[in-house]
């Protein structure tokens, strides 16, 4: 049987992701392995308009270490793009010639539309789930380090997408220039997003129904992987439920969090500011279902390749 390893890297705004598929003519495509580093690429251009050169080893570093990776697993075909966290920097070509130099991979760009077009291909490799969610009104909450992509479906199609500077890493900077107490944060985080949340509303669903909320994220979602309650499939979740777990969060402190969700305390502060967004979200359409597929964007590039 005729077997292809490939390996779909992200160069996100807060992360390094591989994830390495297998794909035969008998099961298709198959995830094989997940690797994920932390680096706060995003923090740097988004402060500064720049990637630092500490950030620029530790990028080179890790990437040569998952080249590595793709050798023990006879990788013979990969795809390595780059989001917001290098897309705005004042020095992209000159850290794109540098990654090539050090690790011999050359990274590609995606614009705001080609990213969120891999986004809706992960999300459609979960099959009949999606197709059957979008048949009602839909809407696509995609939380990236930059920004938040908002996009209604209806009927199966695309009514809008609209992308919202509401990312979790420009928001966390936004706090820590503020340094509020545990208290305040939900309050100054929905002061940050309301109004372009009511915008959104106001334009573009109208007196659309919103019946269902997709989540792509990488911290509310793996919770809700485990979480999920009104069906047997993983990652659904009754706007209800969403709701009685937030307040659970709302009433501890990030170290709590952490502890109780058994996570590092940094990705607890990113996952309680994407959980006060989501909120935000029920809040604007009253959806009465979550659907948090537990895809990345590595998932939409390798399903791409396999297309």
């Amino acid at each position: 049987m005729s077997v292809v390893m490939f390996a779909a890297i992200d160069v996100g705004s807060y992360e390094l992701a591989m994830k390495i598929f297998e794909f035969t003519k008998k099961n298709g495509m198959r995830e094989i392995d997940h690797i994920r580093h932390r680096i706060d690429l995003g923090t740097d251009t988004y402060a500064t308009g720049k990637v630092s050169y500490a950030r620029m080893d530790e990028l080179c570093r890790v990437l040569r270490e998952f080249s590595e990776i793709m050798k023990s697993y006879k990788v013979e075909h990969y795809k390595v793009y780059g989001t917001s966290a290098i897309r705005e920097t004042e020095n992209t070509n000159i850290i794109l010639d540098q990654i090539r130099i050090r690790t011999g991979m050359k990274i590609e760009i995606l614009s705001n539309s080609e990213q969120r077009f891999l986004d809706y291909k992960s999300i459609a490799s979960k099959g009949e789930s999606f197709h059957r969610i979008i048949e009602k009104g839909t809407a696509i909450v995609d939380i990236g380090g930059g920004s938040i992509q908002l996009s209604l479906f209806d009927k199966d199609s695309l009514i809008t997408t609209q992308n919202l500077r509401l990312g979790i890493l420009r928001i966390r900077e936004k706090l820590a220039k503020i340094e509020p107490v545990r208290s305040q944060i939900e309050g100054l985080v929905e002061e940050m997003a309301l109004s372009q949340l009511l915008t959104f509303k106001k334009l573009f669903i109208k007196d659309r129904e919103i019946k269902n909320i997709i989540i792509v994220d990488d911290y509310v979602s793996t919770v809700l992987q485990r979480k999920g309650s009104v069906t047997k499939e993983k990652g659904f979740i009754s706007s209800i439920d969403y709701l009685s777990f937030f307040e659970i969060l709302k009433n501890k402190n990030i170290e709590e969090i952490a502890i109780f969700l058994g996570m590092p305390a940094e990705n607890a502060k990113l996952l309680y500011i994407s959980s006060i967004l989501i909120k935000q979200m029920l809040r604007i359409t009253d959806a009465e279902l979550l659907w948090a597929p537990g895809v990345s964007l590595c998932d939409g590039i390798a399903y791409e390749y396999g297309e």
